[in-house]
């Protein structure tokens, strides 16, 4: 009783998590659409974006470190490149000096990752935010000044990844998900209180930064005798860039798939800014957003199933696997069809009726991203039911995807063929391949089970 009473207490607060990670930035939206100008909303987008570029460049290393802090504490000797290592009796105790190192290795790679991407964010982004801000007839110098304090709370956002690895990895799944809560709501709820009190881009990118060093102080306590009597502080520098090297590699494939992802779905926005300008980027973004979001709260369903897969999988159970999987599916098909048509029709009306600055896009390009992202969520849910066999076969094919996203918004950009071409370049590559190979060998998959 007691164990089901936790597990439904961690799901609960796992989909709280989910539902803040995803509407606290939905929460800002209508406070800062009716007192940002547009071109000024559109470079808040720019900005956004740009930190989900640098959370990119983890390159995939997070559940790396997450499992070899989980299989130190689980008692092993040590960590290897390829497989799970040597079999650990149950009763094994804990491998602290190992896990300590673990941690040493993750701060330390942060740290430099951190440092690396705010030189470069600094130094390569400055020119691009200004002259966005000057296209955009917006206060130059006061963009600066934002831009330099967003880059400080990328800076603190990427050292701080560790973070997550070390509370997950060592069984403190509640507690993450705290620490998300924790994040993701202080900076909503100081934002829409900034926003109220007439703050503009520069308190915006202040309030980041103090609600980051919130969360970390939180985290402090919430990671508390995790390493037991070692300290990660104190492991030697050799030890640390050693174990470094052993995880490198199994973290390559999935990063190389999260950066694809990233230039499929969010660079057509810089695309977008430069050439057809700031203002209509934020427009896109506005559009992009919302649906993005809705796509991420109908796909909660596969992610709840997932269990249940996993075992129906390991069982060889066939009907409770198709089962699962096209419950999931009609799900996801009925929560995004429902929330894609309140988005089409009731939302421009509610921005026009709170006197927002910023609209969404007109109503046959908002239907056809609607429908791209429609695409996307499904062969998306497909892919995640495949890695349930430890299958990852979407690298070339995601990275090959982006690439070709990118070069395409570029070109159509530069030429001047509009809004519309750039979106629908984006689902034309992707209903080459992506949008139709995962659903099918996922179908595939539960033929043969």
């Amino acid at each position: 009783m007691i164990v089901h009473i936790r597990r439904h207490r961690a799901l609960a607060i796992g989909m709280t998590a989910q539902v803040i990670q995803f509407g606290s930035a939905l929460a800002l939206v209508p406070f800062m659409v009716t007192r940002f100008s547009a071109s000024t909303v559109g470079l808040w987008y720019i900005f956004a974006t740009m930190q989900t570029l640098a959370l990119v460049c983890d390159f995939g290393f997070q559940p790396s470190f997450t499992r070899g802090i989980a299989l130190a504490l689980s008692g092993a000797r040590q960590l290897e490149k390829k497989g799970l290592g040597e079999a650990v009796p149950a009763d094994q105790p804990p491998n602290y000096r190992l896990a300590a190192e673990a941690v040493a290795a993750a701060r330390r790679f942060y740290r430099w990752l951190a440092v690396g991407v705010m030189l470069l964010l600094l130094l390569a982004g400055l020119p691009y935010i200004t002259a966005l801000a000057r296209q955009g007839d917006v206060s130059v110098t006061s963009v600066q000044i934002a831009w330099v304090i967003q880059c400080c709370a990328i800076g603190l956002t990427l050292s701080f990844l560790w973070i997550t690895p070390v509370l997950m990895g060592s069984g403190r799944v509640e507690q993450n998900y705290l620490y998300i809560i924790a994040n993701r709501a202080t900076f909503s709820l100081a934002g829409i209180a900034v926003l109220m009190l007439g703050g503009d881009l520069i308190a915006l990118t202040a309030t980041l930064v103090a609600t980051q060093v919130f969360a970390r102080l939180l985290a402090q306590r919430l990671m508390r005798g995790v390493l037991g009597p070692e300290d990660s502080r104190l492991v030697d520098r050799s030890a640390a860039r050693h174990l470094l090297r052993t995880l490198a590699p199994n973290a390559g494939r999935m990063g190389a798939v999260a950066i694809g992802g990233f230039l499929v779905t969010r660079f057509s926005l810089f695309a977008i800014s430069s050439f057809v300008g700031v203002a209509i980027g934020g427009v896109y973004a506005l559009s992009l957003q919302l649906l993005m979001a809705l796509c991420a709260a109908a796909q909660l369903p596969m992610q709840v199933a997932m269990p249940r897969l996993i075992a129906a999988r390991v069982a060889h159970d066939k009907a409770a696997l198709r089962l699962s999987f096209n419950g999931a599916m009609i799900a996801f098909a009925l929560i995004y069809v429902l929330g894609a048509a309140f988005i089409l029709f009731v939302m421009p009306v509610f921005l026009e009726m709170i006197g927002s600055n910023l609209s969404l896009l007109p109503l046959p390009t908002l239907a056809l991203l609607a429908f791209i992202v429609l695409l996307e969520g499904f062969h998306s849910n497909a892919a995640f039911f495949i890695t349930t066999a430890n299958n990852v076969p979407f690298l070339r094919p995601a990275v090959l995807s982006g690439a070709a996203v990118a070069a395409g918004a570029l070109l159509l950009g530069w030429s001047g063929a509009g809004i519309t071409a750039i979106v629908l370049w984006q689902g034309t590559v992707q209903l080459a391949y992506n949008n139709w190979r995962w659903p099918l060998m996922a179908w595939r998959e539960i033929a043969r089970t």
